[in-house]
């Protein structure tokens, strides 16, 4: 970007939008371009924020435009909707305030007579910011509830795997290599091995972590913290907790022995 007050864009879309529209940031692009061209603007550069929640304060190309709007490299800033700038009203207000002090000019693309000497549009946008809000917390106890139900019929709630099983038709199912190394760690946790020990033993019978990166004390720390979900195949969502038997990995026919040979002084 030229060292020039310069137009520019910002689009964001968050991880759950990806997957559930499929197109990305396209369509945000896609209108910013024409509403630009309708005012026979030249957008000089695109910050774009994908997979970002709209909550978050420290999003790495927001950070970025507010660091050139605060050099006064940026004259004019086009956003496709007042929800792609924050889906949190008063991180929102918070932004469209310091644009205005910086002197940046904020140009909606739905909303093409936006201007913010009127109070009435600005009304208009802080209702609008408010209902995005409340659509986006709508949003996160709907899917609060739908997992808290699969979790009560036995299915998979979503988010990651845990580690030593993998997602087959919304069931978990063991997976045999990751099984035997949770059977190693929970082996050293009774040895009284700290997790830095274990992480260290791990990585020195070359086992690594399901990324193919080696193992650290807080990843440990975290599969020793899940021990009743491989103890007693108990999985908790909110306040629905179910236990299944075949999720047992842990227990009475635990091999403590496969960790026999590890040096607990590493």
């Amino acid at each position: 970007m030229e060292d020039t007050k310069a137009v520019v864009a910002y689009c964001r879309v968050s991880t759950l939008e990806q997957r559930k529209n499929g197109h990305g940031i396209d369509i945000q692009l896609r209108d910013v371009r024409r509403f630009a061209e309708n005012l026979g603007l030249c957008v000089h550069h695109f910050y774009r924020d994908e997979g970002e929640s709209g909550v978050r304060e420290d999003r790495r190309q927001l950070r970025r435009l507010l660091r050139h709007c605060k050099a006064g490299r940026v004259g004019t800033l086009i956003i496709p909707s007042p929800d792609r700038l924050s889906r949190d009203l008063r991180l929102s207000e918070n932004l469209f305030w310091e644009f205005g002090r910086l002197g940046i000019q904020v140009l909606i693309a739905d909303m093409p007579n936006y201007k913010v000497e009127d109070r009435r549009d600005v009304l208009i946008r802080q209702i609008r910011a408010a209902i995005a809000e409340e659509n986006r917390k709508e949003i996160i106890e709907r899917l609060w509830k739908g997992r808290q139900e699969r979790t009560r019929r036995g299915e998979v709630p979503g988010g990651n795997v845990p580690y030593g099983f993998r997602r087959k038709n919304k069931k978990f199912l063991a997976d045999t290599h990751e099984a035997e190394i949770i059977r190693l760690v929970f082996g050293l946790v009774n040895k009284r091995a700290s997790n830095g020990a274990i992480a260290v033993a791990l990585n020195a019978q070359g086992l690594r972590r399901r990324n193919g990166t080696e193992w650290n004390a807080r990843q440990v720390r975290s599969i020793v913290a899940n021990r009743e979900f491989y103890e007693k195949g108990t999985i908790r969502y909110g306040e629905v907790c179910v236990t299944d038997e075949k999720l047992i990995l842990l227990g009475k026919t635990e091999r403590n022995d496969i960790s026999e040979g590890v040096d607990l002084a590493l």
